[in-house]
């Protein structure tokens, strides 16, 4: 239970440390990589204006780059080709500063010129990758685009239209701008990772902590019921013996049978919480031997042919041999005993009960079904919780108490394994156990 209830706890805490860093890196890169493409998206309108207008600062042919002012920017010419397109504080993106002649300066981009559908011109002195053949052919390829603005390759594209009627098509190379949001992206997933391994460590150490206080009660719990359960079986052993001594002497009345009756069931009921308080209990490693699990089964089965000739009922037994499994043997056939003696108990009388040992996958998996004439009243999952009875399915008369299944999924759990109930019919229950060989 303690075991069960610390993965949880792990599994809780780090689903809650992965979505808040999922959310908040994710954010600052969502964030990084939207204020990347607005930047780079007021750079290609500003050298698309400056490309198409007449009055553009032209500093290919090597003339002198204009001095700078007195508060040290170099000026452009009169007419602004920034004017309507410089970015200010509080516009789009997370930019400080209006773009300036610097921007221009550092921009790498190539510019190619058409008039009627014919390439007249192409610059590629702002970048060293592109020759004037490479930048034509991607100057038709943006006209075939039919667009005023797009991507192609690593490049951003947009066009523009000059005063004498041609069209400029600009093409910023945007593979820095890409490259530094992937730096941030990988640099913020290895944090993200160093901080949730972290975080992991963090939580295995408090949950330790944590639930040792629950792990102490719950086994004071459960030295409690075994304490209780030892002390009560000395009393009703001398009621028992009382009562069979006064029925000797005095002859049976309805009141000795029924003191009987109501010892012989609460002796039940006490080893089966003592069975329970077992089950529970943190197993020993050195308790655990590799056995055949298909004869712990076969024997097992062998056990309630009885019972089951009594009530008329048969078995149909389909177990595959020689599968072999690490666990305690007398806790194992304590799980098989719960899930036959359930069976033989609420099984119809002449039904047939089917018993079936296959390994599956690396699992050994046991299927115990048994006819029934109602379904119990609620979702399977429930018949696991400790005395519960269905209105039909279980009665004082059959003699349960609800504990049985609760302890044979504790062992199950125990061995690193699992133990379900299905209704796979009209009137059919089935248990289900499987257990890593």
């Amino acid at each position: 239970m303690i075991r069960t209830l610390k993965k949880k706890f792990i599994i809780t805490a780090m689903i809650a440390v992965t979505v808040l860093l999922v959310l908040m890196l994710g954010g600052v890169n969502a964030v990084n990589a939207w204020s990347s493409y607005q930047e780079g998206t007021d750079l290609l309108n500003l050298l698309t204006r400056m490309e198409s207008s007449e009055n553009r600062p032209d500093w290919r042919d090597g003339s002198p780059v204009p001095p700078p002012d007195e508060s040290g920017n170099t000026p452009f010419p009169s007419e602004d080709p920034f004017s309507g397109f410089r970015k200010e504080p509080g516009g789009r993106g997370f930019m400080s500063q209006p773009l300036t002649e610097d921007d221009w300066r550092a921009a790498v981009y190539f510019t190619v010129k058409l008039q009627d559908g014919a390439v007249i011109d192409t610059d590629v002195s702002r970048i060293s990758t592109i020759s004037e053949e490479e930048a034509a052919a991607y100057g038709r390829r943006a006209l075939a685009a039919g667009k005023s603005k797009g991507s192609l390759d690593y490049f951003r594209w947009a066009s523009g239209t000059t005063e004498d009627g041609k069209t400029v098509y600009v093409f910023l190379d945007n593979s820095a701008r890409r490259t530094s949001v992937l730096r941030v992206a990988a640099l913020s997933a290895l944090a993200g990772l160093v901080g949730w391994g972290l975080m992991l460590l963090l939580v295995l150490f408090l949950t330790k902590k944590a639930l040792a206080p629950v792990a102490e009660n719950m086994s004071r719990q459960r030295q409690f019921v075994t304490d209780a359960g030892h002390e009560l079986k000395t009393p009703l052993a001398i009621i028992r013996a009382n009562t069979e001594a006064m029925e000797m002497i005095q002859g049976q009345t309805k009141w000795s049978r029924n003191i009987a009756d109501q010892t012989g069931r609460l002796s039940a009921l006490t080893n089966e919480l003592l069975t329970l308080a077992r089950s529970e209990e943190i197993p020993n490693p050195s308790d655990y031997t590799e056995l055949d699990f298909s004869d712990l089964v076969s024997h097992t089965a062998q056990m309630f042919r009885e019972p089951m000739e009594l009530r008329k009922m048969e078995l149909d037994a389909q177990i595959t041999p020689n599968l072999t499994l690490r666990g305690n043997p007398a806790q194992l056939s304590t799980l098989c005993s719960v899930l036959m003696d359930n069976a033989v108990k609420y099984g119809i009388a002449g039904g047939t009960i089917r018993l079936k040992l296959a390994q599956n996958g690396k699992t050994a998996r046991l299927q115990i079904e048994n006819d029934c004439e109602q379904l119990p009243d609620c979702p399977p999952e429930r018949l696991f919780d400790r005395f519960y009875r269905g209105d039909t399915a279980r009665n004082q008369k059959s003699g349960g108490f609800g504990i049985g299944l609760s302890a044979a999924r504790v062992i199950a759990q125990q061995h690193r394994g699992t133990l379900e109930a299905e209704y796979p019919g009209e009137h059919r229950v089935a248990f289900v156990a499987e257990l890593p060989v």
